[in-house]
């Protein structure tokens, strides 16, 4: 189920691969979302304790531990926030554990920032 907004949700962003980031910040830049960018999900965890965060968008492959973790453990700490996982490679099982999980929506890489801003407006509507 969306939930509603009344003011620009706030919106973190994990990714480790760099030029993803970059495009990422280019396109949102521009765009009314308040949008923070990590490379790691500790990164993003220690933000998580300052900032008041709405959706969390997170790619499967993270240096320090994989996004279904991450996003459990963003879960656990801070309940109610949209979560949705990136993946590359979408096998059966991380199916399951995404849907164990509770996780909002996958979202099958590649993908364009125009589609991901898409999905942020049905999500964040």
């Amino acid at each position: 189920m969306a939930k509603q907004y009344k003011k620009s949700p706030q919106i973190m962003f994990i990714d480790n691969d760099e030029h993803v980031r970059d495009s990422l910040k280019v396109f949102f830049d521009s765009s009314q979302m308040d949008f923070l960018i990590f490379k790691s999900a500790s990164e993003g965890l220690n933000s998580l304790k300052y900032q008041k965060i709405d959706l969390v968008i997170s790619d499967y492959f993270l240096p320090d531990m994989n996004g279904v973790d991450f996003l459990n453990r963003v879960a656990k700490n801070n309940p109610g926030i949209t979560r949705i996982l990136m993946a590359t490679i979408v096998s059966d099982d991380l199916k399951l554990e995404i849907l164990k999980a509770g996780i909002d929506r996958l979202i099958e890489k590649p993908l364009t920032v125009a589609s991901l801003d898409v999905i942020i407006n049905e999500l964040t509507k």
